[in-house]
């Protein structure tokens, strides 16, 4: 296993303690084992990149280890009343879109694509968003923001894949 899969892993382990100490209301112990969740993603495809470790496993977990993290935060938050869980269901659906997207890419093309631009915005976004709840008073409002950053980031991948099919969005075009 390579070191940036190695941390991949670790994210998925700091998910479950994350999760158990912000429902329990010890946010300082749930923050501590975001942190290292978080901190994993800000180093594994850094040293996949620079240690020429890039696997397809890797590019496959890596994101799926991100969602499960913040949402596990969110769901977290919404189970305190931080959030309402409508809200929590208002990330969900660009995250929905967004997995459905690459999965038809696999599927169709055996294409595993890396995030661009807006995509990583949206990361940003979520991130502030996560570390806002455990601690600003703004952390509602920076989760809109975040969830509004994740809409135009699948909007900006759904138009993106549409063209790439020889799609047209003119008027009357089919």
């Amino acid at each position: 296993m390579t070191l940036a899969n190695w941390l991949t892993t670790l994210r998925f382990v700091a998910l479950g303690p994350t999760v158990y100490f912000t429902i329990r209301g010890d946010l300082s112990l749930g923050f501590t084992f975001f942190l290292i969740g978080f901190l994993t993603d800000l180093f594994d495809g850094y040293l996949a990149r620079t240690r020429r470790e890039v696997t397809p496993t890797g590019k496959v977990l890596d994101p799926v280890a991100d969602k499960l993290l913040f949402l596990g935060v969110f769901a977290s938050f919404a189970a305190l009343g931080r959030i309402s869980w409508g809200a929590l269901g208002g990330y969900l659906v660009p995250q929905f879109g967004l997995g459905a997207g690459a999965l038809y890419l696999y599927l169709t093309r055996r294409e595993i694509k890396s995030a661009e631009i807006p995509g990583k915005a949206a990361a940003g976004a979520t991130a502030l968003a996560a570390f806002g709840l455990y601690w600003t008073p703004w952390g509602y409002e920076l989760f809109w923001a975040a969830v509004g950053a994740n809409v135009l980031s699948a909007l900006y991948y759904f138009f993106k894949l549409h063209r790439a099919k020889g799609g047209t969005l003119a008027a009357g075009g089919h």
